[in-house]
């Protein structure tokens, strides 16, 4: 901390990069971070040592892991750091660059979600290219990335926004099973409701989502474009980052924030109307040797 201290009387840019190795190191060391990334790994190691049919078997680990428990170390990590504010306050660095530097520590789980991507993208077997139903080459690399890269940086920065602003200690794990339950109900019901559009809206209204449901025998390629919901997560991404800074924050810079947010806010909104109206217009169904059919 003494070294913060004395960083943090140089500049904030000097404070910054201090404040960031210092909360790099503490959440590497967390326990549940260094739970997410063994489990994450050996996962991944275990979907991908035979053939998969369903590739989403072997993707959704490190959204689960890097995401969400990553999301969980973040918040607690927040919040010690909030808890020790007294000994902070000595510094002249402000609560704004103090999150800022927590929020550059997603860095690390984010090079964790690119690594996992680049796992999977060397290393899955799938018994042709139907296994990805309709999804072509850009469309395979976009559901990957929205499902193993983006959700390892944005589980982390939602972490830090709910630390910022919510006390309960427990708010993490249960925000954590609330997105998960959220992402399976929408699973369950794109399965058997795939001409509904209230259930496609609900299915990519969330952090995460599937594009694609197979078996042994076929691969069901749903409703909306993996693409654009990229776009979306990199939007939520952003909001997290501003409603963190909001927090605490003198009324010139929270006035400016706010408009931030205002324009970060309106971006969500148009990236999720093109993931929703993007992409096909209805559920397609395909068969190895066969060529795909609407259903």
């Amino acid at each position: 901390m003494t070294t913060i201290i004395a960083a943090g009387r140089t500049g904030p840019a000097v404070g910054l990069v201090a404040l960031t190795k210092y909360e790099t190191r503490r959440f590497v060391r967390s326990p549940v971070f260094l739970v997410a990334f063994g489990l994450t790994a050996w996962a991944l190691w275990d979907g991908m040592r035979v053939t998969v049919t369903e590739v989403n078997t072997v993707t959704v680990y490190p959204a689960i892991f890097l995401g969400g428990l990553g999301m969980v170390a973040a918040f607690w990590l927040t919040r010690s750091t909030q808890r020790s504010a007294e000994a902070v306050k000595v510094s002249p660095t402000t609560p704004q660059v103090r999150t800022a530097a927590i929020c550059l520590v997603a860095i690390v789980p984010l090079i964790c979600g690119w690594l996992s991507f680049l796992a999977i993208t060397v290393f899955l077997r799938v018994p042709g290219d139907w296994t990805y139903g309709t999804l072509g080459t850009s469309g395979r690399a976009a559901l990957l990335i929205g499902q193993t890269v983006i959700p390892a940086l944005g589980g982390p920065l939602l972490g830090v926004a709910l630390g910022r602003w919510v006390r309960f200690p427990g708010a993490a794990p249960v925000l954590f099973l609330v997105i998960f339950g959220w992402v399976i109900l929408a699973d369950v019901l794109a399965a058997t409701h795939r001409h509904s559009m209230l259930v496609l809206m609900m299915r990519l209204f969330a952090p995460f989502t599937f594009f694609t449901a197979s078996d042994q025998h076929a691969v069901e390629t749903w409703r909306g474009s993996p693409w654009f919901f990229v776009g979306w997560q990199i939007c939520l991404c952003a909001v997290a980052v501003t409603v963190a800074l909001l927090r605490d924050a003198e009324p010139g810079l929270r006035s400016r924030l706010t408009r931030v947010l205002i324009v970060v806010l309106a971006a969500a909104a148009l990236m999720y109307a093109l993931t929703v109206t993007g992409g096909l217009g209805h559920a397609v169904i395909s068969y190895p040797g066969k060529a795909p059919r609407p259903i």
